[in-house]
C-alpha cells in the first residue's frame, strides 16, 4: 500500500519514528533491507539512503522549512 505524500511542514514536524515508518512506505524506491539515517539541522532535516553493507548512500533527501526563504539568500 503506498502511502499519500505529506506537505514539507508535517514532514519536520514528525517524531523520528514515525518520519521513519513514513519514509519507508512513501517511498517505492526503497528496498527492505536498505537502511535509512535521518540527520536534523538548524532548517530542516537530511534523509540518507543506504544499500545495506554500503558505507556511501545512493539517495539523499533534504526537506527544508521555508517558512522564511530569506534565510535561503
Amino acid at each position: 500500500m503506498k502511502t499519500s505524500r505529506k506537505p514539507i511542514h508535517e514532514i519536520l514536524k514528525m517524531p523520528e519514528k514515525e518520519l521513519y515508518e513514513y519514509l519507508r512506505e512513501a517511498d517505492n524506491t526503497l528496498n527492505p533491507m536498505d537502511v535509512i539515517k535521518i540527520a536534523s539541522f538548524e532548517h530542516g532535516i537530511k534523509v540518507f539512503y543506504y544499500h545495506k553493507s554500503q558505507e556511501k548512500p545512493y539517495k539523499t533527501r533534504v526537506y527544508l522549512n521555508i517558512e522564511n526563504p530569506d534565510f535561503l539568500k
